[in-house]
């Protein structure tokens, strides 16, 4: 048997070590449990659903140019987003209202990332540039009394 005291504490460190390896990772059900509460770090968000896709509501559809602008509307109990999704020479934007009209600060957000803001003007009004390769976006308006609404996502 050695004496060294520091001996059993490196040959206990390395048992310790041994037992361990391999059991970096997480279990599933833990990183499953942590996406959960990730989802609501926006619990205070009022979220607007959608009412109306002119891709999908109009009956008309096949008829459409295809120019056109996508039309969608979002509504929540205080808050009715209208957007306009054009696609221009220099890429995609949102044009939008806010009813009732009123100032706001947008995010444009994507997989949990921001990828576009604005500021909705006294009269309800703005636009954001999509960037290109973005698929699923909401918008997150943060209105001036504080109020956060979210729109549902939508395929762009």
């Amino acid at each position: 048997m050695n004496a060294d005291p520091e001996f059993g504490d490196r040959a206990l460190l390395d048992e310790l070590a041994a037992l361990l390896r391999g059991r970096n990772e997480p279990p599933p059900e833990v990183l499953d449990a942590a996406r959960e509460v990730f989802t609501w770090r926006t619990v205070d968000a009022e979220i607007a659903a959608l009412t109306y896709d002119s891709l999908l509501d109009d009956v008309a559809v096949a008829v459409r140019a295809a120019a056109q602008p996508r039309i969608l509307t979002f509504e929540s109990d205080g808050l009715t987003v209208e957007v306009e999704l054009d696609a221009t020479p220099s890429g995609r934007r949102l044009l939008g209202q806010l009813i009732p009209a009123q100032a706001a600060e947008l995010e444009l957000r994507s997989a949990e990332t921001v990828v576009g803001s604005s500021v909705a003007d006294d009269l309800g009004r703005f636009a954001v540039p999509v960037p290109s390769g973005t698929a699923r976006v909401w918008l997150r308006c943060r209105l001036a009394d504080g109020t956060v609404v979210e729109t549902a996502s939508a395929a762009m």
